[in-house]
């Protein structure tokens, strides 16, 4: 076995992770952007000791496509760094899927740092707010169950305004494939449209706030109308 993979989208950064990481100690570090079957190629020529993957790899789908990597390389030690607001509340489906560890940013320094030292020794960590989440579950959920699975994972990005497109890019399927399972979402839960799954969702508490992330950043370029700038001064107001 080679040293460790790397997987970031943020290119711009690369030699940055590699440099603090080999400085904390991590032995031939390699940082890739690659994705889907490149990737594979990537991991089948390095036979990696450990690949370490940013949360947002794949967006909201990095968990299911971490179980996908992980039936192709049974014997991969996989561990996920979190240095985004990952949604704690998704974030024991990494381990679920069969990733190792999972160290986020959120924990504070010094718990990030342990975290990756206890990983660049060759141990498993989880970090303390997502092992209480996974302690709480009774039981673990079937990550073999394609269809349930999918179609959690298409609601939440339908949530966080994703094109039918999108979905099928970050999930690695058809678009028909999702519009068959958007259609047995509006099926299982009697939604006439997208907006009405969306409505249902948010009313039944199956995706929050803590879930959304929006991808296309359209919010942070527009010029809000006047009645938009009040209510948010408004909601700031009564929040504090």
């Amino acid at each position: 076995m080679s040293g460790v993979l790397v997987l970031s989208r943020a290119a711009g950064l690369h030699a940055e992770y590699k440099e603090r990481l080999e400085k904390m100690g991590f032995q031939d570090v390699t940082v890739t952007d690659k994705e889907n079957d490149a990737l594979n190629t990537v991991v089948c020529n390095k036979n990696p000791r450990l690949v370490m993957i940013d949360s947002w790899f794949y967006q909201d789908a990095t968990p299911c496509r971490i179980g996908e990597l992980v039936k192709l390389f049974p014997k991969l030690n996989i561990a996920v760094f979190s240095v985004h607001d990952f949604p704690v509340s998704r974030a024991p489906n990494f381990i679920w899927e069969g990733a190792k560890s999972y160290i986020s940013l959120w924990e504070g320094y010094e718990e990030f740092h342990r975290g990756l030292q206890i990983v660049r020794e060759g141990g498993q960590y989880i970090s303390p707010k997502v092992q209480k989440l996974i302690d709480h579950c009774q039981e673990w959920p079937d990550t073999n169950s394609k269809i349930t699975k999918r179609q959690k994972e298409c609601l939440v990005m339908l949530c966080c305004g994703c094109t039918t497109d999108k979905i099928g890019e970050a999930l690695h399927i058809s678009r028909r494939t999702v519009y068959n399972h958007l259609n047995s979402l509006y099926s299982a839960f009697h939604a006439g449209s997208r907006e009405e799954m969306v409505a249902l969702a948010w009313e039944m508490e199956l995706v929050t706030t803590k879930d959304i992330m929006f991808y296309n950043r359209k919010k942070e370029r527009s010029q809000l109308p006047e009645w938009a700038v009040v209510k948010l001064k408004c909601d700031r107001f009564y929040s504090e």
